[in-house]
Formats: structure tokens, sequence, C-alpha cells
């Protein structure tokens, strides 16, 4: 099962402007591209000649980037510093249109980078520029602060995940709080070391990977996908998940099943250049079609059919909706 182009329009028509929270790491995304024509007299490596650089969104900044590709209002919580690359994260907000006044500055630490060397469209290396770890005092009422000032406004929140330090202990008691308190939907990127911190979450899109570590079961299969997911649903008091399984498409568990057995969606995606960003596009895409009133599989198949966009291009990308529309036409036209 498909939506069809009517569908899709009136949902994403449904979709614009609305305003949808996103707390979790920032980062840098730095792509150097080039090629390779020979090895390393100094050591068995490829030199890579650079053609091209690149610098965009990452982590959680990512998932707002394609919140307002997508037509919505995102609202992003985080923190960085006021070093180069956290000037070149504000830009690039900037120059989207996406709000800074949810970012905490955090001189302790570094804006994290993540740099990616690809070579004839394969990537060959990324490099981590990082320090992880909780926030201190000062940082954590500041995003206190910004969580609660979003979300009086938002009609969904994301927690975009990295295991960077923006999602702690205390940040998400103060997310359950606050979402509670004014029934909003959030919903989970999650990092497996944390899994405590998501209870009670209205749902999350782990990877088949993730999905299998959260539970400590295989999650290969669509029946091992069905016992990990209601696993994990029962420990963490989910009411619903998305699983999301690369080639295999997704698994959607949602709230009106009795999950016996989730609803298998199969790939949309035709080419796959670079998976980098996918898991940010599920999010963003899903999220924000809960957030205008979607029903769950409505909102996976949108999800599932801008995850097949952005595979296709190399690279940290979104999916706009006239790209899905354009998609949703193809599809209708074959």
């Amino acid at each position: 099962m498909r939506l069809d182009r009517t569908q899709a329009e009136s949902l994403l028509r449904r979709m614009e402007g609305r305003k949808v929270a996103v707390l979790g790491d920032v980062m840098l995304d730095e792509y150097l591209f080039g090629e390779v024509n020979r090895i390393s007299p100094e050591a068995p490596v490829p030199i890579l000649r650079v053609l091209r650089e690149q610098a965009v969104l990452g982590g959680a900044a990512n998932v707002a980037a394609n919140l307002k590709a997508l037509g919505t209002v995102p609202m992003l919580i985080g923190t960085l510093q006021k070093d180069a690359a956290g000037d070149r994260v504000l830009g690039l907000l900037s120059g989207l249109g996406v709000s800074i006044s949810g970012l905490v500055l955090d001189p302790s630490r570094p804006t994290i980078i993540k740099t990616r060397v690809i070579g004839h469209q394969q990537q060959m290396l990324r490099i981590d520029r990082e320090e992880p770890g909780p926030p201190n005092a000062a940082v954590l009422l500041g995003l206190q602060d910004r969580l609660e000032r979003a979300l009086s406004e938002a009609s969904a929140l994301i927690v975009s995940d990295y295991a960077k330090g923006t999602v702690n202990k205390p940040v998400m008691e103060a997310v359950r709080a606050l979402c509670a308190a004014r029934n909003l939907p959030w919903i989970v990127d999650p990092k497996p070391a944390h899994k405590a911190l998501y209870r009670g979450a209205t749902a999350m899109t782990p990877n088949t990977k993730e999905t299998s570590e959260l539970t400590g079961r295989p999650a290969r299969s669509d029946m091992e996908v069905t016992v990990a997911g209601r696993t994990l649903m029962a420990e963490l008091g989910l009411k619903g998940l998305l699983v999301t399984r690369s080639e295999r498409g997704m698994a959607l568990f949602a709230p009106d099943g009795d999950h016996t057995a989730p609803w298998m969606i199969p790939t949309e995606a035709r080419e796959i250049f670079d998976v980098s960003g996918a898991g940010d596009t599920v999010i963003a895409a899903f999220s924000a079609a809960i957030a205008a009133g979607a029903d769950w599989r409505e909102a996976a198949m949108l999800a599932n059919a801008a995850a097949g966009l952005v595979v296709a291009k190399v690279g940290t990308a979104t999916a706009t909706p006239a790209e899905l529309l354009a998609h949703y036409r193809e599809q209708e036209a074959n």
C-alpha cells in the first residue's frame, strides 16, 4: 500500500506551517569530494585530490533542515560554541530561515564537526571532532528554558539523540513532564546507550541495528523484527514504533494495531548513493505528518517516500514537497 498523489498533496498541505520542536545534538557536516588515482608512497592508503568542499547541517540541525524543506516550522533546541564551526551552523540555519533562538551557547565544548571524505561518490573516511558529555549546570538550565518555550507552541517534539550530551536525564525528565501536560506527541531517533531515557515516548524510529541493540535480540527477518519490536514497546511503554530496515523498507507498530505483527512497508528507494542523514529525513517526515494529524500509516508511507528520495542523493540531504509530489506523479504514470 502506498499513498497516492492526492493523499500526499493533502497531507503536505496540512503539514505546511506546523511548528515542530527538535531537541538534540547540533552538528556541522563537512564533505570533501575528490578523485583517487594513486596510492600514497608513504603508507598503503589512497590519495584523494580534493575537487570540491561542502558544509551542511548535521545531527539535530539536519532534522530541522528536513522539517523546513517539508514546509513546517522547525524549533531547534541544542548547543554549540561560538567558534568557526558554530558560526557556519548559525549561518546555514539563518540561510534556511530556521530560528536560532532555541540554541544555547556552550563555551566549554567545541561545535561538533563530522567530516566525510568522498572519492568517486564512495565514502572513504569519516573524521569526527567532538567532546561528548553532559553539559554544565548553566547550559542545562538554558536547554530546559528553551524546551519549555518551544513546547508551548509546538504540535510535536522530535528527540534527535546522537549521544553527545544534549539528551540527558534532567532534560528528558522535563520532556516527559512538558509533553504530558500539553498532550504532545514526542518521537525519538534513539541511541541504544540511552534506552532508559526514552521511557514513555510516543514513538521511536530505530534502524534494524539499533532495534537489535536496544532489545538484545536479532531484528533482521520479519519475525525477528516483530518479536523485537513488541519487546521494545512493552519495555519502554511506547505507543508506537517505526523500524527502518534499509532495503527491506519499514515495519510500523501503530497505536491502533494489536501489535501481533507490524505493518510492513516495502522500500521506495531505487538507487542508493548515500544513506547519511536518511534517519533524520524519516523522523522529520514522520513526525511532521503526525503533528498535522495524519494517520500513522500515512505518516510512515510519507517518511518512506522521503527517505527513498534522499538516499539517491550524495551527502546529507532533504526532500521537498515538490520532489515528493513528482515522485507520486511518476508512480501514477507507471
